[in-house]
């Protein structure tokens, strides 16, 4: 892997993590909003970064109160959904990748809690909030963002 694309990783992770543990009273539990799933978009723009926005999910899952489950569900939604998300061509159905995904983690929650009680209740919490972060929030700022030549070219464009 080319140091340049290593160091984005890196920097996307870092970002994801540090985002949702500082607002960690928000990021964790079966009523979240992880304000770091704006980062997600970037995998439609470029799909290479489905690693570092994995890895920081990882890495902030090793906080949640769902211990391992979470680390598994929840960073397997993540990969998935952004692998769903690098394969559609229109941003605004991709955007929706990880609100339609948002059940494999409420399995996770539920195994966690040992009761699938809530299941519907929580799954659809936590698409309403993908929805918001993603679909809403990020598609915003990243279409302001495009029209920025630096930002276009170094952020969103191809690593070299």
């Amino acid at each position: 892997m080319k140091t340049k694309v290593l160091t984005r990783q890196a920097l996307v992770a870092a970002i994801y993590f540090v985002v949702t543990y500082l607002l960690r009273d928000f990021s964790y539990g079966p009523v979240q909003f992880r304000i770091a799933e704006v980062l997600n978009i970037l995998a439609w723009y470029n799909p290479v970064y489905r690693i570092g926005i994995t890895m920081g999910c990882f890495l902030a899952n090793l906080y949640s109160n769902y211990g391992i489950y979470d680390l598994i569900f929840g960073t397997a939604h993540t990969f998935i959904s952004l692998t769903l998300m690098s394969k559609i061509k229109n941003i605004y159905v991709a955007s929706l990748m990880p609100a339609l995904c948002s059940f494999i983690v409420s399995i996770g929650i539920g195994l966690a809690s040992g009761s699938m009680e809530g299941f519907l209740a929580i799954t659809s919490q936590i698409m309403i909030s993908e929805f918001v972060a993603v679909s809403i929030i990020s598609v915003a700022v990243f279409k302001l963002l495009e029209k920025n030549p630096y930002v276009k070219n170094n952020v969103l464009a191809p690593i070299q």
